[in-house]
């Protein structure tokens, strides 16, 4: 059973939860078998006689170093883009490089397919 689950990502966005609430609405006095709180930061089942506490077991969920390092990429060029793009619209030899640029773009995707 999983105890909680935390991220060591900037791409895992983990949300929810509430590890110091109770589970369940119970009589800490007489609750049922098999009720679930959470106590503090742990798990706990009332066994019939007395609480007990599961072992605090946690995942690890995160992303190998090739997907890091692609999402790194893809931020930097839309970083990238946007300055550029900033760049283009207060700057008219900027804004006239990067319709160039575009231009050959796309008369280089012609050529690939054309080449396919």
């Amino acid at each position: 059973m999983i105890k909680g689950l935390t991220a060591s990502s900037p791409y895992i966005n983990v949300q929810g939860g509430q590890p110091g609430s109770i589970y369940v609405n119970l009589s800490s006095v007489n609750p049922a078998t098999g009720t679930v709180r959470v106590n503090g930061q742990d798990l706990e089942v009332f066994d019939g006689n007395g609480w007990q506490r599961f072992a605090a077991n946690y995942a690890d969920v995160s992303l190998n170093q090739e997907a890091v390092r692609a999402l790194d990429w893809v931020r930097e060029k839309m970083e990238q883009e946007t300055r550029i793009r900033e760049l283009a619209a207060k700057n008219p030899v900027v804004a006239d490089a990067l319709r160039r640029f575009e231009e050959a773009q796309e008369q280089l995707e012609m050529v690939l397919t054309l080449t396919d």
